[in-house]
């Protein structure tokens, strides 16, 4: 009887060393891909809080034929935090996504793509922009990436210090029925 014990007890330790190397393994690929997938690459806030919100813009790193483009922007506000996928890939090479305001209730949000939204903050919704040609908005700024002499390039908002201008993507014939079609150019100076 004590011989079985024995074997038994020395199974169950087997399964638990054998338990735990598989475990390990398991363990690190899971954190690989959640960081890889759940932490964004670059990520920046903008306050704005003479208007009651903030808006924040998320790069993830995303495989190749994905319908995710990994541009996420948040809209956030006292009561609620809404985010959504913007249109349109390239955001290593076209990071430029430039902020307007409308009125008081809604903002434009316009990138190099093409892919242009009116977002309406209360109650939330977002709609892509037809038919307007932006003339009357406010230009809030644009998030981009600035390249310090020393060290890596980082996402920055910049205010409307920064001139406006979208770096497009395309035929430029195509831009002249987007709106700010004067913005919209083939490229644009990189922020200090």
């Amino acid at each position: 009887m004590s011989q079985s014990r024995d074997f038994f007890r020395q199974s169950l330790r087997v399964a638990a060393i054998a338990g735990g190397l598989a475990v390990v393994p398991v363990t690190v690929f899971l954190c690989y891909v959640g960081y890889y997938l759940w932490m964004p690459w670059y990520s920046v806030v903008a306050p704005f809080p003479q208007f009651g919100f903030n808006l924040r813009l998320d790069f993830y790193q995303t495989g190749e034929g994905t319908e995710d483009t990994g541009r996420y922007l948040s809209l956030i506000t006292d009561s609620a935090y809404h985010t959504f996928m913007m249109g349109g890939f390239g955001w290593a090479r076209r990071a430029r996504t430039n902020i307007y305001r409308i009125d008081e209730g809604q903002l434009a949000v316009l990138s190099p793509m093409g892919n242009d939204y009116r977002i309406t903050i209360h109650p939330f919704a977002i709609v892509p922009v037809v038919s307007d040609s932006g003339a009357g908005w406010q230009y809030l700024g644009a998030f981009d990436f600035a390249f310090p002499a020393q060290g890596k390039p980082r996402l920055q908002f910049f205010d409307a210090q920064l001139p406006e201008c979208i770096p497009m993507v395309g035929d430029p014939s195509k831009w002249t029925t987007l709106p700010r079609a004067t913005a919209r150019q083939a490229s644009c100076q990189t922020p200090p």
